[in-house]
């Protein structure tokens, strides 16, 4: 009677796992989820979304990826996490923005910035849309530390947009004096430097 009494609540084990396993792969996380655990920084979900087998290039109709969204909001454990994953780094949305753009637009973004460029992001792409720059996001959005670092780290100050604006005018048009005269300066030491001596 006891062993026939194992066998049943060991059966029952077995199919209470089996009911287990097939509950968690009917919740499985949704790429909604991950795109809001990336934005909000919420590193279990995505941990839990990538043992699951989630593409961690997988992008929305706009062609966004969970790198993205984590760069936008500057998430830069996020950031890092994903680029580990396989993450790739300078994937543009359908307007060709990419992580790094979102970065430098982002309060905070120091740090995803530096973690980004660390990885090999290209600082100088541009977007086909109007072609901004990372430089140009930081400037416009008045992000003077953002600024800082992009040039430290070689962002081309001379980039036009299509309508012919610099990440200059972009900070000037916006308000955003303290950053244009940053850039001023920044422009002006260039042109100091690449001048010849006599």
């Amino acid at each position: 009677m006891k062993s026939s009494a194992l066998l049943l609540l060991s059966a029952l084990l077995v199919s209470a796992a089996g009911i287990q396993a097939e509950t968690n792969s009917v919740e499985k996380i949704s790429p909604q989820e991950v795109v809001e655990a990336a934005l909000y920084g919420k590193k279990d979900v995505i941990q839990s979304a990538l043992k699951q087998g989630f593409d961690v290039n997988a992008a929305d109709p706009e062609k966004r990826t969970p790198l993205m969204f984590a760069a936008f909001n500057a998430q830069t454990e996020i950031v890092q996490l994903l680029l580990e994953a396989g993450a790739k780094i300078d994937a543009q949305d359908q307007i060709g923005t990419s992580a790094l753009m979102f970065a430098a637009s982002a309060p905070g973004g120091k740090e995803a910035i530096q973690v980004l460029l660390n990885a090999g992001a290209k600082i100088n792409l541009v977007d086909n849309n109007e072609h901004f720059s990372a430089l140009m996001w930081a400037a416009a959005e008045g992000q003077a530390d953002n600024v800082k670092l992009l040039l430290a780290k070689g962002a081309d100050l001379s980039l036009q947009d299509i309508d012919g604006d610099t990440a200059e005018t972009f900070a000037a048009k916006a308000g955003h004096t303290a950053v244009a005269q940053l850039l001023k300066e920044a422009a002006a030491k260039t042109a100091k430097s690449e001048t010849p001596s006599e």
